[in-house]
């Protein structure tokens, strides 16, 4: 049976097969009267296809779709639910809802994405007194301000089932599941680094060096702590779009104005889940969409001696990605834990949570034990310092302590401050 993830994969080493089987997929599940598919590849599409779709009638529209291994979320794209919160969303022409199936048309959209937009400033080098960046800057801080103030007349309680039926822990908790991306990509699997192959079964009770910092947990730990800390429990919510990364943000440039589009994991859930991917695929991510660059702009080195694993990386999120990462922490994630502690919802292990959530993020979005092939799928594009660089930021993210400083863990102390 033919598979959206499959297509997804294809899409980057046989576009004309991958749209030729999307054709087929779509006329047989959505409409028969589609009479062409054009794909976008993307490097932000890790775990999606987008492109044009054309019907008969001459009608083309946008669409885009979530694809997901073993999937356990039967709707998605709750989009109506934000516009009606006050969020700047994009609202779809129309929604297929089966699992695995799901398909989202828009009318075509010419503004670019923040995701393109801020790679192209980046790739300038530091130039603050650029007229783009500042209009970006100051675009980010009118939606984290706007963001915020919907959490704060919004926030309520669900319980436990109620919070369970959120899409967002498609991201989190069923992707931490053995029977999810942990099982998929790393059980009985091993980790090819030259001459050298480690199997998940090793690695992931190694303790970890990274930078000269000692960190409190191995892979395993972080794994069973963040199973338990993300598990859907009652909880504090809020109305959010849950994957509200640079690429699902559409810039109008002439009008300084942010618009959301792709709610696919919209829903009530907790605020400080919703602000996690933009957190992470905003600053901290540039390595998983350009891998073949990045190589060239960090080194690494490593040693494995008895149970510990020595990694020495030079990766470092840009200026300009760290300023946003400012006005986000400033605007929205501060605000947010003042509100939930005096709402008296705010678990004492707060940091612990955002941490496993953001753990999620490095380790679970892309198979990092993909064997290398060129020209593959994205992950399969990981070179071995990247795979690695990859796990070692899931530690440096993931461990609740450690011993020592670095310029990533002084990042990330500073945030959760």
């Amino acid at each position: 049976m033919l598979l959206l993830t499959d297509i997804q994969k294809k899409q980057f080493s046989d576009k004309t097969g991958a749209e030729c089987d999307l054709l087929h997929f779509l006329k047989e599940h959505e409409d028969r009267s589609i009479e062409k598919v054009e794909l976008q590849p993307k490097p932000e599409s890790l775990n999606s296809l987008n492109g044009f779709v054309t019907y008969e009638s001459g009608e083309r529209y946008f669409f885009k779709t979530h694809t997901e291994e073993n999937e356990k979320v039967s709707e998605y794209y709750n989009a109506e639910a934000l516009a009606k919160s006050g969020y700047p969303v994009i609202t779809s022409k129309q929604i297929t809802q089966k699992v695995g199936k799901q398909i989202v048309l828009y009318q075509i959209i010419t503004y670019p994405t923040l995701f393109d937009l801020v790679k192209i400033e980046e790739d300038k080098g530091d130039t603050p007194t650029d007229t783009t960046r500042e209009i970006l800057l100051n675009g980010q801080i009118a939606l984290d301000k706007l963001v915020y103030e919907i959490y704060s007349r919004s926030l309520s309680e669900a319980s436990a089932e109620e919070h369970a039926k959120a899409p967002i822990h498609q991201l989190f908790s069923h992707r931490l599941a053995e029977d999810g991306r942990v099982g998929l990509f790393y059980r009985n699997k091993s980790l090819h680094l030259g001459s050298t192959s480690i199997p998940f079964e090793t690695l992931s009770k190694l303790q970890w060096t990274i930078n000269g910092v000692d960190y409190s947990q191995s892979l395993s730990e972080i794994i069973e702590r963040s199973r338990d800390l993300l598990a859907p429990r009652k909880a504090p919510v809020i109305p959010g779009h849950g994957d509200a990364h640079n690429g699902n943000i559409f810039v109008d440039l002439d009008h300084s104005k942010f618009y959301m589009f792709d709610p696919a994991f919209a829903g009530r859930h907790h605020p400080l889940l919703d602000l996690t991917k933009p957190l992470f695929h905003n600053i901290f991510a540039r390595w998983m969409y350009y891998p073949d660059q990045v190589l060239q702009e960090f080194k690494l080195d490593y040693d494995i001696r008895g149970s510990r694993i020595n990694v020495e990386h030079s990766f470092r999120p840009s200026s300009l990605r760290l300023a946003h990462l400012k006005t986000r922490v400033e605007n929205v994630l501060r605000p947010t834990v003042t509100l939930l502690k005096a709402n008296g919802s705010l678990d004492d292990s707060w940091r612990t949570f955002v941490r496993s959530a953001l753990f999620c993020c490095p380790f679970l979005t892309v198979n990092l034990f993909s064997d290398y092939v060129a020209n593959g799928t994205l992950s399969e594009r990981y070179q071995p310092p990247v795979k690695l660089l990859g796990l070692a930021m899931a530690v440096e993210l993931g461990a609740s302590e450690h011993k020592g400083s670095s310029i990533l863990t002084d990042i990330i102390d500073e945030a959760l401050a």
